[in-house]
C-alpha cells in the first residue's frame, strides 16, 4: 500500500455487495493503484458486505502503519454508524462497530466520508469484475 510520508496518510476506498441480496458476500478496497478483492466471505446482505469492506480497509491501513486515515465509501448507513452519527441497533451491527473502533483506535486521525457510487474506486473495481 502506498502511504504518504511524513504524516503516513492513507486514503482507502471501500465497497461491498452481494447478489442476490441476501447472498454471497464480496468486498473491495482500493488504495492508490492497488485493489484488494475478497470473495467467499459467506452469506449476508448488502450491509454485511459494506461493513466487511470497511473492516478490511481498516486492517489494511493498520498493517501499513498509517497514522492519518481517510475511508471513502458509498454506504450512508455504514459511514454514519462507524462515525457515531447513527446508532447500530442489532447485535450484528454492534459487533461491526466495535471491531471498527478497535482497529481505528490505532490511528492518530480517522475520517469517514461518503462518496457517490460513481466516484467509489472500490465499487468501480467490483463492477468491472477486476478480481481473481
Amino acid at each position: 500500500m502506498s502511504i504518504s510520508s511524513p504524516a503516513k496518510r492513507a486514503i482507502l476506498y471501500f465497497d461491498g455487495g452481494c447478489r442476490p441480496n441476501p447472498g454471497p458476500l464480496l468486498t473491495a478496497v482500493v488504495c492508490g493503484e492497488q485493489a484488494w478483492i475478497q470473495a467467499d466471505l459467506g452469506e449476508g446482505d448488502n450491509t454485511d458486505a459494506e461493513w466487511l469492506a470497511l473492516l478490511h480497509a481498516a486492517r489494511l491501513a493498520a498493517a501499513s502503519g498509517a497514522r492519518d486515515v481517510l475511508f471513502l465509501g458509498d454506504s450512508a448507513l455504514v459511514i454514519a454508524q462507524a462515525s457515531g452519527r447513527q446508532r447500530a441497533r442489532t447485535p450484528r451491527l454492534l459487533r461491526y462497530v466495535a471491531q471498527f473502533h478497535d482497529t481505528a483506535g490505532e490511528f492518530d486521525r480517522v475520517v469517514l466520508r461518503r462518496v457517490r457510487r460513481s466516484k467509489n474506486l472500490a465499487g468501480i473495481a467490483l463492477a468491472r469484475g477486476t478480481w481473481p
